[in-house]
């Protein structure tokens, strides 16, 4: 099946009306006062003019879109949309750039690398992130200003893709503490360690308290008693927890404590209504809870709640 092409469009920049008008004007001159170094810079600039114009149009044929990434971002900052070209034909195109519909790109990072012919490339690109929650990419732009930026060609592509953005990271309220599971597979808080470990010698600033004074009056040296705290702890990040907040507010606070509890390694879970994430730990576990984030809605979970209530 032969692969439809895509219209290129093209209109001149800023610069190049400006350098279109004074074309204008040194071919006007030249006519009025028939000079004749005037006439050839007047049609040295109509030629610079039509063969800009034929290399900029050029420069995308044969371009299309492979694929976009995208990676999440908090409200208020900024997510990142990376865009992977193909090149159809045998020439080099330069200074490609690309972009969302009706999005303005705040950022540009090492975008300034040729496509090869046959070959591929990368454009980073990060834009606002304003609204929580996913969303969908439907219309990418890529375009030009090649060779000399007189005018600037686009062509947009039917591409898809998602992104989410997550609460923003706001709220002062500290962590919750971290719980150890029992045999019923319910969480209780830590208060400490009372399994017996073993001995080890005793170090100047251990507490007298662990010492084991039953073996020093039997003769032997000074020990310490060391205990572990049972099994592995999780802390619990529940919605119902925070009673008094808004919707938007205990998002926020819950995707801060996402935020901390990975930075400090700690094992954690997330409640929400009608959605609940295992505990786990580490950066990707952490994006599936803000994306759980990002997801949630309000009215659907008092939906669900009132449905349970009726049955």
């Amino acid at each position: 099946m032969k692969k439809k092409k895509q219209r290129i469009y093209i209109l001149p920049t800023g610069f190049g009306l400006v350098f279109i008008g004074g074309a204008v004007v040194m071919i006007l001159i030249g006519a009025a006062y028939q000079n004749n170094l005037v006439n050839l810079l007047a049609f040295f600039m109509l030629s610079l003019i039509f063969v800009s114009m034929i290399q900029t149009h050029n420069n995308l044929k044969d371009v299309s879109v492979e694929a976009l990434e995208t990676e999440g971002g908090f409200q208020g900052r900024e997510f990142l949309v990376t865009t992977i070209l193909g090149n159809g034909a045998k020439g080099i195109r330069f200074n490609l750039e690309a972009a969302l519909k009706k999005i303005p790109p705040r950022s540009t990072y090492e975008n300034n690398l040729p496509l090869p012919p046959k070959g591929s490339l990368k454009l980073r690109v990060s834009y606002p992130a304003q609204r929580r929650g996913l969303h969908t990419i439907h219309k990418t732009k890529v375009s030009s200003v090649y060779p000399v930026g007189l005018f600037r060609a686009w062509c947009w592509y039917d591409t898809q893709g998602e992104y989410h953005i997550y609460p923003e990271l706001k709220g002062d309220r500290p962590l919750p503490s971290i719980g150890k599971m029992d045999e019923g597979g319910h969480t209780t808080q830590i208060i400490g360690g009372d399994d017996f470990h073993g001995h080890r010698k005793f170090q100047q600033g251990d507490s007298q308290r662990h010492i084991d004074w039953k073996a020093y009056a039997r003769g032997r040296p000074l020990l310490v008693k060391e205990f572990n705290e049972g099994p592995p702890g999780s802390a619990i990040l529940d919605w119902h927890a925070l009673e008094g907040l808004e919707t938007e507010a205990k998002l926020s606070q819950l995707a801060s404590w996402v935020d901390d509890a990975k930075n400090k390694k700690v094992t954690f879970s997330l409640r929400l209504p009608g959605k609940e994430i295992s505990p786990g730990q580490g950066l990707n576990h952490a994006i599936a809870c803000w994306e759980a984030l990002a997801e949630f809605d309000s009215n659907s979970s008092n939906k669900t709640k009132s449905k349970g209530a009726r049955a």
